[in-house]
């Protein structure tokens, strides 16, 4: 379970996929299969559900102290971490202050239906280079489950046949925002660098922390993901709800301590926009310009006085030029514009790095 104390955790953690007893293969294909299945709002309590009484276990820290995430450990521990042994690892968990399980309860439950999960992945991309505050979270901490999953390729550089994320689970604590991302897979029994790990149905996939004093870098981690979300959920473009929860997920959600009225479900009002933000988002990864194309949506800088802060406003993109002929592959139109006159400097690009577990 996350830390709440102080953490001095340096890189980003590897993912480190559970080891099969069989055939690597096809367990492969089964954990993709599985990951790749959308989540409902009923998936989404059961699932939390789950997770919440394995926090209440010793398998968390079990999987934690076995190297799970791949110098997660050694990141906050760099003198005693590599020559540790499990019971030792665990121990230096367990003595640390952990955020409670009833915190984890109590956490509020944050659903992005599936076109908000595509323009989310979108407009994280380039959400501007701010400083992490502690307002700027939908929660101070929670849960946030995604109705299509979203490919891995969002939170990481590009790992060969990675399964898409489901969720992820952050936390606010003394010194920055610690987040997990999670995939769904058969839960079992898993071998985890030798040792045996019960795990739930969501496994954790990537672990990364930003400090309160440093910039998040766009696009390529949860922080990014949960950054964008939330300022898209404080404008008009977005609504909320709380979905209806059928009784026997009532039940569930009774009996492992969780609150179903802090479940809220977010969705945009004009979803059909959702899929051309993120082709067009592909498109300019990729250095496409289609003769017809979706002008992406972008972020602004907006200045507000009354609390002397600048915070990101998200300006809405919109249909250019033909969509029903491509641009012909042989034939290039140049225009001469002559001679500009330079109005100042152009603006470089924002990025940042960040710190990561």
């Amino acid at each position: 379970m996350t830390r709440s104390s102080s953490s001095r955790r340096k890189g980003r953690a590897g993912s480190a996929l559970p080891g099969p007893t069989s055939n690597a293969a096809a367990h492969r294909a089964r954990l993709n299969e599985l990951a790749a299945r959308g989540v409902s709002p009923t998936d989404a309590i059961r699932l939390k559900a789950a997770l919440t009484g394995w926090f209440g276990s010793d398998h968390w820290i079990r999987y934690l102290a076995a190297d799970g995430l791949q110098g997660y450990g050694d990141g906050a521990w760099p003198e005693q971490w590599s020559s540790a042994s499990l019971t030792e690892r665990m121990a230096l968990f367990t003595a640390d202050e952990l955020i409670s399980l009833e915190a984890w309860q109590n956490a509020d439950t944050i659903y992005a239906d599936a076109p908000m999960c595509d323009m989310v992945t979108a407009a994280a991309q380039t959400f501007p280079q701010q400083r992490v505050r502690h307002d700027e979270f939908l929660a101070p901490i929670g849960f946030l489950f995604f109705a299509k999953p979203v490919p891995s390729a969002a939170f990481s550089s590009p790992i060969p046949d990675q399964p898409p994320v489901s969720a992820i689970t952050w936390a606010c604590v003394e010194d920055g925002v610690n987040a997990f991302t999670w995939i769904r897979q058969p839960p079992g029994a898993y071998e985890i660098n030798g040792v045996t790990v019960q795990l739930t149905t969501l496994f954790p996939h990537l672990a990364y922390f930003v400090p309160w004093d440093k910039p998040a870098h766009a696009g390529v981690h949860s922080v990014s993901i949960l950054r964008a979300l939330s300022a898209l959920a404080k404008q008009p473009l977005t609504r909320e709800d709380s979905p209806k929860i059928h009784q026997s997920v009532r039940a569930v959600a009774r009996n492992a301590k969780i609150r179903p009225e802090s479940f809220r479900r977010i969705a945009l009002r004009r979803p059909e926009a959702a899929p051309h933000e993120l082709a067009a988002a592909r498109a300019a990864a990729e250095g496409r310009t289609p003769a017809g194309h979706w002008v992406r949506g972008h972020w602004r800088n907006q200045y507000y006085a009354s609390v002397d802060e600048h915070r990101p406003i998200w300006i809405e993109g919109f249909p250019r030029g033909d969509f029903a002929h491509s641009a012909p592959a042989s034939e290039r139109l140049l225009v001469a514009h002559g001679d500009r006159v330079s109005t100042g400097p152009a603006r470089p690009p924002r990025s940042a790095s960040a710190e990561a577990a």
